[in-house]
């Protein structure tokens, strides 16, 4: 699948791994404080990205040439196609990494990377963690890189255009029935999308119900008697390609009364990078994708 990162006539195609209340405390876009200015030469000019997030949000802000190094999760950006490889997410490699001599590591708040984190900072290389969850960690992602890269007008904009893309989803929802949603990330063992998760919030950005909303995890493993007992409305499957088709999803057993299954709201067409990478694309163009699936009623998302 061939994608790129520009917004302006192409966004990112995306396909698994994303309250009124938390909305309310969104990052606004706002001036350049005075403390931030700083000389050229002080702004990381060779960045290593650990996760397809990161990697997505330099591009998007113009820092395509400043990366020097990305892992195979981002080979769906055709940007990246050049750029060196420094071990999968899972597991990086601090020899690569150290050879590409950053000033300035991304690293993703995942348990894989906790060590490499480490390891960096005590060979003093600037290492940034992005720890925060949901939607709102990811206009928080944006301010910051645009502040560590001296992006800060560019930064600005997007946050912008992200608040505009939320607001007229919200607009267009406002008062519709909201349907029970299912979002299957994971099948043999199934997990599913809960609480602080960026699709938790983007369930109920576009007027749905997050039939796991109250497990306190963000991506829980839960069993078929959860699903089946909950009964969703609709169903989500963003694993594009996997063999897990809506097709397959119907021949479960025991899911035959399913009112997404009995009423064929089952969607397999989005795609990962659509909702489960947590980037500013996750937004301008998953948004309006998943609200078109769990609000088909409404004809211009």
């Amino acid at each position: 699948m061939k994608t790129t990162c520009a917004r302006k006539g192409k966004r990112i195609c995306v396909s698994i791994l994303i309250l009124p209340v938390f909305l309310l405390s969104i990052p606004q876009a706002r001036s350049e404080p005075r403390h931030l200015q700083r000389n050229k030469g002080e702004w990381p000019q060779k960045i290593v990205s650990l996760a397809p997030a990161y990697t997505e949000t330099l591009i998007e802000l113009g820092l395509k040439d400043r990366i020097m190094g990305v892992t195979p999760f981002s080979d769906y950006l055709e940007e990246t196609r050049d750029m060196e490889r420094v071990g999968f997410y899972t597991q990086p490699s601090l020899e690569k990494i150290v050879s590409l001599r950053p000033d300035l590591v991304l690293v993703a708040d995942y348990v894989g990377q906790a060590s490499i984190s480490k390891a960096l900072e005590r060979l003093g290389i600037k290492v940034v963690v992005f720890r925060h969850r949901g939607v709102k960690g990811i206009f928080e992602m944006v301010e910051e890189i645009g502040r560590l890269g001296d992006k800060w007008k560019e930064a600005r904009n997007l946050l912008k255009e992200m608040e505009e893309v939320i607001d007229e989803v919200k607009r267009k929802v406002k008062g519709l029935e909201r349907p029970r949603v299912y979002v299957e990330i994971g099948y043999n063992p199934l997990f599913t999308a809960g609480k602080d998760s960026h699709i938790d919030d983007l369930i109920e950005i576009v007027g749905g119900e997050n039939i796991a909303k109250e497990i306190d995890k963000p991506y829980p493993r839960i069993s078929q008697e959860f699903i089946i007992q909950k009964d969703p409305q609709v169903i989500i499957l963003p694993y594009m390609g996997r063999g897990y088709t809506k097709e397959s999803v119907k021949k479960r057993s025991g899911w035959e009364n399913i009112s997404a299954v009995r009423n064929d709201r089952i969607y397999d067409d989005i795609g990962t990078q659509a909702i489960a990478i947590a980037s500013p694309n996750l937004i301008l163009k998953g948004l309006p994708e998943l609200a078109k699936r769990i609000h088909p009623e409404v004809k211009d998302f």
